[in-house]
């Protein structure tokens, strides 16, 4: 029995010390980095028969729905305090576009939940062709992330006349 003890003591100090190490102290880095993942889709409003179809080609006028997810990588959970913002590069100027947190979905009438959106009617200076767009996130924490599309241009945003 007196042979034990010290070893459940040494265990205990050993699990003690584990516990403690995952969290952070005072100017001590956060732990894992931020997952960021965007889409594009027409917004035309709930209950209209093409709203949230994912699309990269858009008219003048059209309402651009630019969706995003942020996850926490060390919890995995959304990180809810993160800023993100959409940039539209296009004609020489960068417009900044803030996306709004939308939180958990709303009960269980459905909605997709820890979504950040913004709506962009585009307008009528936008040249047609193809315009650079990207989405960063940034927390609290100072962690960032940055989306891109994939690098073929069939994939970007392309501004059409058809």
């Amino acid at each position: 029995m007196k042979k034990i003890v010290p070893f459940v003591v040494l265990a205990a100090a050993v699990l003690g010390l584990v516990a403690l190490s995952g969290r952070t102290v005072s100017g001590q880095a956060v732990p894992g980095r931020l997952a960021l993942f965007a889409d594009m889709a027409l917004f035309t409003g709930n209950g209209q028969p093409r709203n949230c179809f994912l699309t990269n080609r858009f008219k003048v006028g059209e309402p651009l729905g630019i969706r995003a997810t942020v996850i926490d990588g060390a919890t995995g959970a959304p990180a809810a305090d993160a800023e993100v913002v959409a940039h539209l590069t296009y004609g020489g100027k960068t417009v900044d576009l803030p996306l709004r947190y939308r939180g958990p979905a709303p009960g269980a009438t459905g909605g997709t939940p820890n979504l950040w959106t913004v709506k962009w009617a585009v307008p009528a200076d936008a040249p047609t062709g193809i315009i650079q767009m990207t989405v960063s996130a940034k927390d609290k924490a100072g962690r960032t992330a940055e989306w891109k599309p994939f690098p073929n241009n069939q994939s970007h945003l392309t501004i059409v006349n058809e």
